[in-house]
């Protein structure tokens, strides 16, 4: 659990980040592609993990569900749907910000008949997100397009540092 909002909010900035990393890789002639008829689009996961946040940020501070959605309009070319992510971003981190660190705990309605932390919410929504950036990086492999990296490293860079901190241990 987070103690307080403003370390919430750090890490959720420090995740909105790589998953931006991730929502710019996708080429532009590709925004409307999906693997298979029905699935999502690149555009509409874009677009959906901003209408997701807007939702989390409504139910942690109202208590109300409410799904703004994510249709094609709202960002029809990647720099429009990454515009829609970004203003829909920059108006939950703002009235967030506003919470109190006491309203952490504090109780809202959970779908399904059931009480949940408004930390647990805020949790849920970051959650959501990595779960849809990491589905971007699925897309981008299957479109042939390397994603990129989490955190700078690839595995193999960090099994070829292991490996010499082993060997230097060994000394």
């Amino acid at each position: 659990m987070f103690e307080n909002v403003a370390s919430f909010l750090g890490y959720f900035e420090n995740v909105r980040r790589r998953t931006l990393k991730f929502c710019s890789a996708v080429p532009e002639s590709r925004i409307d592609w999906a693997p298979k008829p029905g699935d999502f689009t690149c555009g509409d996961i874009v677009r959906h993990i901003a209408a997701s946040e807007q939702m989390f940020a409504s139910v942690a501070l109202t208590g109300l569900w409410a799904y703004p959605g994510h249709e094609r309009m709202l960002g029809s070319t990647l720099r429009g749907a990454l515009a829609f992510l970004d203003a829909g971003h920059t108006s939950a981190v703002a009235a967030l910000g506003t919470l109190s660190d006491g309203a952490l705990v504090e109780r809202r309605d959970m779908i399904g008949d059931h009480m949940i932390e408004i930390w647990h919410v805020l949790i849920l929504m970051v959650e959501h997100e990595i779960h849809h950036r990491s589905q971007i990086g699925s897309y981008l492999n299957l479109m042939g397009v390397k994603p990129p990296q989490l955190y700078g490293l690839r595995l193999e860079e960090v099994i070829a540092y292991s490996e010499g901190q082993r060997a230097r241990a060994r000394g």
